[in-house]
């Protein structure tokens, strides 16, 4: 039955969502905390907004306002109404130039208003390091700053006006500019007039970030701004819809300098003594945060530029400078500081280097084990002449506790996020967790700093409020309260403290009753958790997965659900396993299977997440726990048997080919094994490839028996042997792509074989969580290609088997032209735990890869055409997932006259069988649009290469031809410019 509230809050027309599974994603943020909503609301307008909150506040219910949900301290979660504004206010309007301000919906995005911005010279100066996925309105609700403090400030000091939405509907433009709430305004002149005493005691000058609680030291300057008591407010005084900002220009120039430290201590003490040289920022890293980037893809390129695997330090001051650069740097290389100094001007370096430090909340939260670097005592900042000592009193708290922590941040601005290492499911370590809060809050005290400095007070800190404002400070911001929200109705609890929230209540619940899984694993999670439950926990929440450039996640990206990022799906499989889904059934539940059914198992997440969160493999092993208990579906036990299907549709392909392409038998396929009837089928080849293989290398045998010289054959493969992984698509279905990939190949002086007997690689059984089948190919498949000559067909002659011995064959190359079997091949047999996987997997390349290195090691290996032409590279998701695919363009380059352009895509949205799928047909083509508008900008006449077959099978069935050619592999690119 409906409730009375809930009947008033559906009845304002606004988007309000009251299902278990919405209730549960907005359950919890970026923080440790978790409390489940009634309800979610999705305003699109002030209107909407304004009558959903008048509604909730009439039904006596609690609003949270929410962006992006990347609060580290339980500002976006509460047990009422949650009012997400990132969904659709997201518009950026009136841009004056002249005045240099723009307006911006509460849900735009840092990195969106910013990439508006740029081709006209100007940015928005405060840069948060989740600037990819951070809202405007929650950067004004925690009045964030972020890296460049010195030059732009906080963000309150780049608010003119804002639209906010009051608690009793009131749609209200606040600034200088605006007379509007002019009793309300005089009230809080007045109460902030009579502490300026207590406020110039408390708060001395020298703190370059905010204050905790509202701007009342910023109003009392400019009484006329209340924005500037909104700034800060963390959502308790009222909503913010919109608001106009001042921009800044671009810097003219940047230059970076790096100084390598063997301790932290000296890492602080220089930073004081930077301060002359006036940089931009000053940025801290330390060696916990840095060993987080071994192993990592994302990441390599920057440990290289830092030489960090050969030349190792403790701590590294990123020193950037926007004005007299040169002259700056030179002067900072001339104190000869630390161990040793790098400069950089390149920008692409300096955005490298930037992207460890931006990255450092979860690359710090991924490390193994249930400990963790915990954000709790994160926000305090000091000011910046203070921080060796204020660093030498935080130690003296840990090393009692025998705690590590992690302090990386901003240290030109005082502000360090320490982080201390602890396990919170552990009743020990939540002790520690209390004692360090309890006395930080003490420490920061004695220097007079802030102990929320950008990233709110939430329920994290709500409990020290008293001690760090004492009672005068608290009471007129208990008035500020009571006259913007008599009724309380705004993020209850939060900055005043009614007993509801303490640091160490409301923590998720897999702290305090850890997860039980209902199955035995059957995954390694070899990367680096080595269990289910270790990588699920990777996932802390901050919404990395929310940004709107490819990779992670093609789903968000298409639709905007928080269930479709991969933040969501964790949350979820969480809420799954206890029991906080409905039917309490922790392998079945339609929340469950919102979760799973759509994600794309395109491993986007596995390189992008810096925590490493693992979304396919949860995925698979989610599904085959439900298979073991349930049974394999029919159309799951077909989608896994893929290459059965090409062998017996190749006996007649004519046949099969014409009885694929009937309207009424796929009309029957479409209800009764969900196939979608808008997508084609592929097509059986009229030759196998196969066989055409082994009659190409029959007549080549008998050139060689004829002329009786096998030295001619061994001048011809005077490179040695190669062996080609036929798999399902090419054997069956694209014969052409072997055939060309058989042509570069022994062009390049490589004598190619097939495995006898190979089976298929099983990523069509992985896929749909039939793990079993799977790992049964592969053990199938590395006996074979661990073993030695008798395994392979097609050898040239019988005097070249018998000069080839043994241990050749076994280090034998064996080249993928699908990016997915290959992958299967180098991880995902190690993750089914098949034995000798590794040994196999070194052997493993991609055909590209492979033919890059040797042209790279020997550029006249092969001879190609000279013509001018345009090519478009669409890179496989599973290839990006373990290597970088900038190797696509280099080798596409190497055909002399030819142009190449990596396409910055993601996921093609066919993923398999997923896009072949009735109920997932659309969502399919939702995520294909990236990848299609990128083809259709491509000047005309460009050769579009995709190596994987699921992209070509995309790009062919939404792109109709003439307006698109068909997509290439590389290999068949190769093939044709042979000269």
């Amino acid at each position: 039955m409906i409730s009375a509230p809930e009947r008033k809050i559906k009845q304002t027309g606004c988007d309000v969502r009251f299902d278990n599974l919405t209730r549960q994603l907005y359950a919890t943020d970026a923080s440790i905390y978790q409390i489940e909503p009634a309800a979610v609301a999705f305003p699109r307008s002030a209107r909407e907004a304004s009558a959903v909150i008048r509604a909730a506040a009439d039904a006596g219910v609690s609003v949270t306002p929410r962006g992006a949900g990347t609060s580290l301290v339980g500002n976006a979660i509460g047990d009422g109404l949650i009012v997400e504004f990132s969904r659709y206010n997201r518009q950026i309007a009136d841009l004056n130039l002249e005045k240099r301000s723009v307006r911006v919906g509460a849900g735009v995005v840092l990195d969106q208003l910013n990439d508006f911005l740029k081709p006209h010279g100007f940015c928005f100066g405060p840069d948060v390091a989740t600037s990819s996925r951070a809202t405007l309105g929650g950067m004004i609700a925690n009045n964030s700053s972020g890296a460049h403090v010195p030059v732009y400030g906080t963000t309150a000091d780049h608010v003119i006006s804002l639209e906010i939405v009051m608690a009793d509907g009131r749609i209200e433009k606040i600034g200088p500019a605006h007379d509007t709430l002019g009793a309300e305004r005089n009230k809080i002149d007045n109460l902030v007039r009579t502490k300026a005493a207590e406020m110039a005691e408390r708060w001395p000058p020298g703190l370059l970030k905010r204050w905790p609680g509202y701007g009342i030291e910023r109003f009392l300057r400019a009484p006329n701004n209340l924005a500037d008591i909104l700034a800060g407010s963390e959502g308790t005084l009222a909503a913010i819809f919109s608001a106009e900002l001042k921009i800044s220009p671009l810097p003219r120039e940047k230059g970076l300098g790096l100084i390598f430290f063997a301790s932290v201590d000296e890492a602080m003490q220089t930073t004081v003594e930077l301060v002359d040289l006036k940089p931009a920022a000053i940025e801290h890293i330390d060696h916990p945060l840095l060993d987080q980037t071994k192993g990592q893809l994302l990441f390599q390129a920057a440990r290289d530029l830092l030489e960090l695997d050969t030349k190792p330090c403790e701590s590294i001051l990123l020193v950037e400078f926007y004005e007299d650069v040169a002259e700056r740097l030179s002067l900072l290389q001339a104190r000869k500081l630390g161990l040793r100094t790098k400069i950089l001007t390149d920008s692409a370096q300096m955005n490298l280097v930037w992207s460890v430090r931006k990255s450092g909340l979860s690359l710090l939260t991924g490390c193994i084990g249930p400990a963790k670097p915990v954000a709790f005592i994160e926000d305090a900042a000091v000011r910046p002449a203070q921080l060796p000592e204020y660093v030498r009193g935080l130690r003296s708290i840990m090393k009692p506790l025998g705690l590590e922590a992690s302090y990386y941040g901003h240290a030109a601005s005082g502000l360090l996020h320490v982080r201390p290492v602890l396990d919170l499911h552990s009743a020990s370590d939540l002790k520690k967790f209390r004692q360090v809060a309890d006395q930080t809050s003490s420490l920061v005290r004695q220097f007079k700093g802030s102990l929320s400095a950008e990233h709110g007070v939430g329920i994290a800190r709500t409990e020290y409020m008293r001690e760090q404002l004492a009672d005068e400070l608290l009471k007129v911001m208990r008035e500020i309260k009571n006259t913007f929200d008599p009724k309380n109705v705004f993020n209850p609890g939060k900055i005043f403290s009614d007993g509801r929230h303490k640091i160490d209540n409301h923590l998720r619940e897999n702290f305090t009753r850890p997860l039980e899984l209902p199955f035995q694993p059957m995954l390694a999670f070899a990367f680096k958790d080595r269990s289910f439950i270790g990588n699920l926990e990777q996932c802390n929440g901050c919404a990395g997965c929310r940004k709107d450039t490819p990779i992670m996640c093609p789903t968000f990206i298409a639709t905007g659900d928080e269930i479709m990022s991969t933040r969501g799906r964790a949350n979820i499989i969480r809420a799954a396993l206890e029991m906080r889904v409905n039917g309490n059934d922790p392998l079945k539940s339609d929340e469950l299977d919102a979760a799973l059914s759509n994600c794309l198992s395109c491993k986007g997440c596995t390189p992008e997440c810096p925590s490493n969160v693992n979304l396919a493999l949860l995925k698979a092993e989610m599904m085959y726990a439900r298979h073991q208990r349930d049974g394999l579906p029919l159309r799951e036990r077909i989608f896994s048997n893929i290459d059965l299907l090409g062998r017996i549709g190749c006996v007649m392909p004519q046949l099969a080919n014409a009885i694929a392409d009937l309207k009424p038998l796929r009309a029957v396929m479409e209800k009764t094994l969900g196939l979608s009837a808008k997508r084609s089928l592929p097509h059986y080849a009229s030759e196998r490839f196969d066989r055409w293989f082994h009659k190409h290398s029959s007549v080549a045998a008998l050139y060689e028996r004829r002329t009786n010289n096998a030295a001619v054959a061994d001048r011809r493969y005077n490179r040695g042997k190669v062996i080609l992984w036929d798999d399902t698509f090419v054997r069956y279905h694209e014969p052409h792509i072997g055939i060309a990939a058989v042509k570069v190949l022994e062009a390049l002086g490589f004598d190619v074989s097939l495995a006898k007997n190979r089976r298929c690689c099983g990523r069509p059984a992985f896929s749909q969580g039939n793990l079993d089948a799977a790992a049964k190919l592969g053990k199938h498949n590395i006996a074979l290609l661990n073993s030695a000559g008798s395994q392979l067909s097609s050898l040239r002659s019988a005097t070249a088997r018998q000069a080839t011995n043994d241990s050749q064959l076994s280090s034998t190359p064996i080249l993928f032209l699908e990016p997915s079997c290959w992958s299967m091949f180098v991880e995902d047999y190690r993750e089914l735990k098949i034995e000798n996987a590794e040994t196999v997997a070194k052997r493993c390349f991609l055909f590209e890869k492979f033919v890059d290195d040797l042209l790279a090691q020997e550029p006249d290996a092969i001879r190609f055409d000279n013509r001018p032409a345009t090519v478009a590279i669409h890179p496989h998701c599973p290839a990006k997932s373990i290597m970088n695919p900038a190797f696509m363009k280099r080798l596409a380059e190497r055909l002399p006259g030819r142009k190449a352009t990596l396409l910055d895509t993601g996921c093609c949205g066919m993923a398999g069988a997923f896009g072949a799928l009735a109920e997932k047909y659309d969502l399919s083509v939702q995520v294909a649009q990236h990848l299609l508008d990128k083809i259709d900008n491509q000047p005309p006449g460009t050769e579009i290469v995709a190596s994987g077959t699921s992209c070509r099978h995309q790009i062919v069935d939404l792109i109709p031809q003439p307006r698109g050619t068909r997509p290439k592999h590389m290999a068949e690119l190769l093939a044709e410019a042979i000269a």
